[in-house]
Order: C-alpha cells, then structure tokens, then sequence
C-alpha cells in the first residue's frame, strides 16, 4: 500500500503515486478492481478484451477503489508538461484547471479555433512566428499604427481576430459583429493564466471615418484565452457599441480602430495612442486612464462607451474623457 505524509498546512498529500500495472502511467479516476481487488485505471480496463485482470486473471468488476482515488485527489503531483518547462506542483484534483491555462500546454491555432481555417499546433513560444508566417495579416506588431477592416456592414456577422505581443507575452484581439444581439463587441485576452491577465487591462479606440471629432474609447480588464470569449460577450463585460451607433464610424465598408494593453498599475497613464506599452516615457499622445478609472468594471460591469471631449481653448489631440452612460 502507499505511503503517504499530510502536509496540514496545504491540505494535500506527499504521496509516490501509484501506476497503473498496465500502462505504467500514474493512477487516475475513475480506478476499478478485479475480484482479486487489483486496480487498474480507467483506460486501461476499457481496452482489455477480455475483461481479465493482467495480474491475477481473475475477472474485473465495476467496483472502484474510493479509497485509492481519494487518496490520488488529495496528493500533491507536478504538471504533466514539466518536461517542457513547467515547474508548477498542485493537488491533483486542481490539475484540469491548470493544463487549461499551462503556457506549456500544445495549444492549437486561434485562428483555427475560432474559423476552422488552420490546423497548427504547437506551443505557445511558437504561436508568434506562426501568425508572422501563415496570418501576417491578423498579427498586430507594428502598434504605431490602426486597425483598417474593408466590407464592413452591419448587418453581416462578422469576426476578426488579431494577436499581439507585448515583451514575452501574448494578446488576443477579438472584434465581433453579432446582428442579432445588434452589437459590435471588442475584448482582449492573455494567453496564460487568470493569474496573469489580472495583472493587464486593456483600451480600445475607434475613430469615425464620418467626422474624426467623432471618437470612442473602451476600457476593461483582460480575461485570460481558457475564458471563452463567446461568454465575455454574452456578459458584455468587454467594449461594447450598438449596431446603430457603430454605422457613424463607418464609412464606404471601411472601420479603424487602435488599441493599448498596459499593466494595471496604481497611478500608471499611459501616453502613446494605438500604443501595446508597459510605461514607455518616450510615448506621447492623449493620456489614457489607469485601472482605477476603470474600477466598476472589476465587479463584472462594463462603463459602456468614453468619449474624447476637446477643453475649449487648449490645442492638440483630445484628453478629457467623459461617460455617456448617466
């Protein structure tokens, strides 16, 4: 039987985990017995054809070893990809959570996610260098510069998707027109962990192809990329325009649009306009909002849409925001 040492503090279990004896791999619910009371996992006892126990060739039951899987629940056990590089240990019931947002997990392609166009894999070091190579055009490097979408009407769904880099890490860009709902969504997410995204917020800002007096600019957090994002829109816990609003910026099929990500940092202002920056002094530019302008949207509420308002009297680009929402 298994040895095993509680560690109180944790609440888990420092235990050699059990293999399964056909396999070889580690013991994973549900864990079933033969009438002898040899336990072999669940895959394994699948696949035996017939349902014979290896060890003793005694039949196998449907009985399963509570006391083994609890065991296997509590015991503190690393990552499946640390031969990757990941060095995270965790209870092993918290471990499905984690390989949703492991950085070294195989991710396949967003786009291919999302439009079903592309069917790379790999790992997240090598997401970039494959956007540069099959999705140049959904890849957002140069953040000196707009966003310009061709044939856009309002009344064809549409999604458009862009990744983006900021130092080691990376952004997912998603625009959606849903005619239904009667709305035009933006939201950003990171590709990592919760932990992660938190650290991160987000504006978004559309120029109108009409009257360039005519701007708007969203702000929230970011949500890490195992949140869905078809969820973050149901919520409208992102940017979020009316159809009928979105027609004024529209001009000829034609939308532009810029976009920062920054660290939610108190006190921190960020001052390049269409900018992914981390606090660059040399960035100029109208002066975003830190997180704190931002703080109803921590409860799970989007602000609706901020205005750029011009002070009378002052020169430059606009600087005073103002919510429309009363």
């Amino acid at each position: 039987m298994a040895k095993a040492k509680v560690n109180k503090k944790m609440g888990a279990v420092s235990v050699e985990l059990p293999e399964c004896p056909v396999c070889m791999d580690v013991m994973s619910a549900p864990i079933f017995q033969c009438q002898s009371g040899h336990s072999i996992c669940n895959s394994c006892t699948r696949i035996l054809l017939p349902p014979i126990c290896p060890i003793c060739r005694q039949a196998m039951t449907q009985m399963r070893n509570w006391q083994l899987e609890e065991l296997i629940s509590k015991a503190t056990v690393p990552c499946p990809n640390r031969s990757s590089g990941c060095v995270f240990t965790m209870v092993a019931m918290n471990m499905e959570d984690h390989l949703k947002e492991c950085i070294f997990r195989e991710m396949a392609c967003p786009i291919g996610i999302v439009f079903g166009r592309c069917s790379w894999s790999g790992k997240l070091k090598d997401i970039l260098d494959h956007f540069k190579e099959r999705h140049s055009n959904n890849c957002y490097l140069n953040t000196d510069s707009e966003i310009n979408i061709n044939n856009v009407s309002i009344s064809v769904d549409e999604r458009y998707m862009y990744l983006m880099p900021l130092g080691k890490f990376l952004f997912i860009l998603t625009f959606k027109i849903d005619t239904c709902q009667k709305m035009a969504y933006w939201a950003v997410q990171h590709i990592g962990s919760k932990k992660a995204a938190q650290q991160y917020v987000y504006g978004v800002h559309i120029m109108s192809k009409q009257d360039d007096k005519r701007q708007v600019v969203f702000l929230d957090k970011c949500f890490n990329d195992a949140f869905d994002v078809n969820e973050v829109f149901r919520q409208a816990r992102c940017g979020v325009m009316p159809l009928t609003m979105l027609s004024h910026f529209i001009k000829d099929g034609k939308l532009s649009f810029s976009f920062i990500v920054q660290r939610s940092q108190p006190n921190f202002k960020n001052k390049g306009k269409g900018h992914v920056t981390e606090n660059n002094p040399k960035n100029k530019g109208p002066k975003v909002p830190g997180p704190q302008s931002a703080s109803n949207q921590s409860r799970g509420k989007s602000p609706g849409p901020m205005h750029y308002h011009q002070q009378k009297g002052t020169k430059g680009g606009p600087h005073v925001f103002k919510n429309n929402k009363q």
